[in-house]
């Protein structure tokens, strides 16, 4: 399109995009003409002449102020018009807006903005022709899933671009770096939240493979706890955890990946056989320990993952764990980064992991930070075990605790291996 444009002189061009544009929404609006045409403001005549106006206006004149005034006097038109459907008890303004959008699409391809002509009026067509589907579509959304999109669109749209991307202090703290962290980790949480609520959890297995995108600790804790009362055999339970195990594997690759690519290469052998291993155990274990009654009829509701509040407790944590992790690795060396690698492991193994990637060939050697990540996931683990014992039933527990300890182990045994 840009290529066929560029051999056209611009008035031509100009004049082309506006006539089609305007006329695809003269189209649309004459579609919509009520059988009682009267207070009817126009349609496929209408539009291409608003359109060209408006092209015409500032194509020939210089000054600014005829197109002003033309604006003025189609404003002064749709105000009329408006009034007349006011008193049909016609309260739409789709009309009115579609014609003042058609009147600066010429404008703005006389300006030589073709590509942003042609999308705005696409897009407006779009909008206009698809009333019924995009108002059926409003009133099937609930309120909740609408909140957390404008959640997720404040972290994404409306913070990130206004924090600032360089570094300060002696340890190198970057704010827009430390926010891209708390929106990639949340993204991740939005799309398994998204999941959960459109899929649900009847699958036992599923539940765990969709949580373990979240949060493999918490899943693990919630399936513990319904391992007491539930309607499926310990095994069941036990392959849906290591599956929400093995999708945890896949989910901090996919975090290292993104922040420090050497690492991830590193991790990446590693790390995906781990996960396809979890996930192998977990589904022959589930298929094993399948109950007569199937994977059974309870739904939970998942919880809302974009929090303001926890979006900003994570941003802290990590970067209390960021300065800290170059503070021990300064004074202490690799050493002390994986000791603090076990001890953060049985905490949250996230904020730790992505404060390594961002040390990563600064004060700690590749060879070190990926051994850190690996202790820091098989602690983490260990921890899921000694939670299932706790909160799961004794057979649960025991279970869970055997496989994810023998996974941990072998995660340390493979990557001395490697």
């Amino acid at each position: 399109m840009d290529t066929l444009l560029q051999h056209l002189p611009p008035e031509l061009a100009g004049f082309a995009i506006t006539l089609g544009l305007s006329m695809l929404i003269g189209f649309e609006r004459e579609e919509q003409r009520p059988a009682d045409s009267a207070g009817f403001f126009g349609g496929i005549r209408t539009f291409p002449m608003i359109g060209l106006a408006g092209f015409l206006l500032v194509e020939v004149f210089d000054s600014p102020i005829p197109f002003a005034i033309g604006l003025l006097v189609l404003g002064f038109l749709l105000a009329v018009s408006h009034w007349g459907s006011v008193q049909a008890n016609d309260l739409g303004l789709t009309t009115e807006i579609a014609a003042l959008l058609t009147f600066g699409l010429g404008a703005a391809a006389s300006h030589e903005m073709y590509w942003l002509a042609l999308a705005v009026g696409i897009v407006a067509v779009i909008l206009l022709h698809e009333k019924r589907r995009l108002e059926g579509l409003a009133s099937r959304i609930p309120s909740e899933e609408l909140r957390t999109l404008l959640r997720f669109l404040v972290l994404t749209a409306v913070i990130l671009p206004a924090v600032p991307d360089h570094a300060f202090t002696q340890y190198e703290i970057n704010p827009f770096k430390i926010w891209l962290v708390v929106v990639a980790v949340s993204g991740v949480s939005y799309a398994s939240y998204l999941l959960q609520l459109r899929l649900g959890d009847r699958a036992l297995l599923l539940s765990g493979i969709l949580g373990g995108a979240y949060s493999s600790t918490v899943t693990t804790v919630v399936l513990a706890r319904q391992s007491k009362n539930g309607h499926h055999s310990a095994d069941s339970y036990v392959g849906a955890i290591v599956a929400a195990t093995g999708v945890m594997y896949l989910r901090l690759w996919v975090l290292v990946i993104l922040f420090a690519p050497s690492l991830g290469q590193r991790l990446s052998l590693l790390f995906w056989g781990l996960s396809l291993a979890a996930l192998v155990v977990g589904v022959v274990l589930t298929r094993l320990g399948r109950s007569d009654r199937g994977d059974g009829d309870e739904r939970t509701q998942p919880s809302n993952p974009l929090e303001i509040s926890s979006a900003l407790t994570f941003a802290g944590i990590f970067l209390v764990v960021l300065v800290v992790t170059r503070m021990v690795a300064e004074r202490f060396g690799g050493t002390g980064v994986l000791i603090m690698a076990a001890i953060m492991g049985a905490a949250d193994v996230d904020p730790f992991i992505l404060g390594i990637t961002q040390n990563v060939g600064t004060t700690l050697p590749i060879e070190t930070a990926a051994l850190a990540v690996v202790i820091a996931a098989a602690t983490n683990n260990l921890v899921k075990g000694i939670y299932a014992v706790v909160f799961a039933s004794k057979s649960t527990g025991r279970t869970a605790l055997a496989v994810l300890s023998a996974l941990g182990v072998a995660s340390v045994a493979l990557f001395w291996a490697l």
